[in-house]
């Protein structure tokens, strides 16, 4: 994929981000789509700025952002009236982001904050549960048991059928290093799989295949958890490079950050 699209990517996400944080300014009906938008164009970003420049520095900052955003979006929910389509559980955006910066303090406050509940007809159940175990691998009072509930639960979801994510989450939760290893692998086949029949759709996005399409930010935060779990590192791997993976303890920038553009 040219850095052409790239490049592109870069400077509509910045005109966007712009957008988003003066319409942020005006505290009308609006502000929930604005955070929400600023969630996703300081990911992109991030991951422009790693594909551009290989500025990891840069990446790590944006994904931070991304979970700032994400996690102020969630608090407004306890004063405003925040649309459905903007909470639902199963979104990922911000909360992997901030577990992959390293930021896991925004992550974890994320996870209390995310629904637990899957609404039908507006999310897929087995997206909701991915983001369900995640959020409860986080819980630093976490039940072993309410976690293989949850992927009791998943496999009758699947009905017979395999999701690699869970795979991925289970052979996690047993702390099974090579499980985990292949089931990762799989799980990255699978996106490719996913890209590959994306791009010969004619709704493709050059943009995203460009961007999101090269840097897996939900398998940098698996692989985040699989860290805090002890488990050995895996080697460079597509849509997971060595460069993208943020080192702990990456200087991160302050609270309110994701406010500028």
């Amino acid at each position: 994929m040219s850095h052409d699209y790239v490049d592109v990517a870069r400077y509509n996400m910045s005109l966007s981000l712009h957008a988003s944080v003066e319409g942020m300014a005006l505290q009308d009906e609006s502000l929930a789509h604005h955070i929400s938008n600023a969630c996703v164009t300081h990911r992109v970003l991030g991951i422009c700025a790693l594909l551009l420049n290989a500025d990891a520095d840069t990446f790590a900052a944006s994904l931070c952002k991304a979970g700032q955003a994400r996690h102020h979006l969630l608090t407004l929910t306890q004063t405003r009236a925040i649309p459905t389509e903007l909470r639902l559980g199963s979104d990922t955006v911000g909360f992997s982001d901030a577990l992959a910066a390293g930021d896991l303090p925004t992550a974890r406050e994320i996870a209390l904050l995310s629904s637990r509940h899957h609404i039908e007809g507006m999310e897929y159940e087995e997206d909701f549960l991915f983001a369900h175990f995640l959020h409860q691998m986080m819980d630093t009072r976490r039940s072993e048991d309410a976690l293989h509930r949850v992927l009791t639960h998943w496999e009758a979801v699947l009905e017979g059928g395999l999701d690699p994510r869970r795979e991925v989450c289970h052979a996690l939760l047993l702390k099974d290093v090579s499980a985990f290893e292949a089931a990762f692998t799989s799980l990255l086949s699978e996106r490719k799989r996913e890209f590959t029949e994306y791009r010969r759709r004619p709704d493709f996005d050059a943009e995203v295949g460009a961007t999101t399409g090269r840097i897996h930010v939900d398998g940098l935060a698996l692989l985040r958890l699989a860290e805090l779990e002890g488990l050995p590192p895996l080697p460079a791997l597509e849509f997971v490079p060595a460069l993208a993976r943020v080192p702990r303890g990456t200087p991160l920038p302050p609270a309110q950050s994701w406010r500028t553009a």
